[in-house]
């Protein structure tokens, strides 16, 4: 079994989220990637306007990627690469009022199937993505579910990822795991970027282990407080 690893430290850094620096000048991983899961979160209300947006989509599953990298719980390298080929959906989604289905759609090297519906700044989630492992070796099968309330300015909620990965190296075949994230009062700025509040994470292995790490923001851009 793979054990989780949490970054046995608390640290106070200035994390530029997204720059491809960030290791070469020390920042905490954890830090920049619940920055990240942050600022990609802040951008999933396109999708309300927008079901088909691709860039939307591939931030959705980066989101995945960042959390479980913070969490550090789960196979990035398996789950980074989907949705990296933008493809149209437009004949396998639809929309009825607030409710959006996708329906078996193919998007680089998995597909989503399940809903997404909104209210007012409500936005809530019920998403099945499938993956195929990076070189078509493995799966990795993702239910997306609850929800986020989203404004201009700030950020709340809660995105829980139930996970199921098969034939996949150094992985247990049928490992399952949770990754639940907590978007705990965070201010956003202009740019979508955390000016206060928290991000928790918990990675549980039914069985095996379970932890969180939290990510406090503020008080200016950048400014990531990790603790255990």
């Amino acid at each position: 079994m793979k054990e989780r690893l949490l970054c046995g430290i608390t640290a106070l850094a200035l994390v530029c989220y997204g720059c491809a620096d960030q290791e070469s000048v020390g920042l905490s991983s954890a830090a920049a990637s619940s920055g990240s899961a942050v600022v990609l979160t802040a951008r999933l209300d396109t999708l309300v306007g927008n079901p088909n947006d691709p860039d939307a989509l591939l931030s959705m599953t980066r989101i995945y990627a960042d959390l479980s990298a913070a969490a550090n719980a789960g196979p990035n390298g398996v789950f980074i690469d989907f949705l990296t080929q933008k493809a149209p959906l437009d004949e396998c989604v639809t929309e009825n009022g607030s409710l959006i289905t996708y329906d078996n759609c193919s998007v680089s090297n998995g597909t989503i199937d399940g809903t997404l519906s909104s209210s007012g700044d409500d936005i809530d989630f019920d998403l099945s993505i499938g993956v195929l492992g990076t070189g078509g070796t493995g799966s990795l099968t993702v239910h997306m579910y609850r929800g986020i309330t989203l404004t201009e300015t700030s950020l709340t909620g809660s995105l829980t990822y139930d996970t199921i990965i098969e034939g996949v190296d150094q992985y247990p075949d049928g490992l399952s795991f949770t990754i639940h994230a907590d978007y705990v009062d965070i201010i956003l700025d202009d740019v979508q970027c955390p000016l206060s509040g928290a991000l928790r994470v918990e990675q549980v292995i039914p069985g095996e282990s379970t932890g969180t790490i939290e990510a406090v923001f503020g008080p200016s851009c950048g400014d990531v407080r990790i603790s255990e």
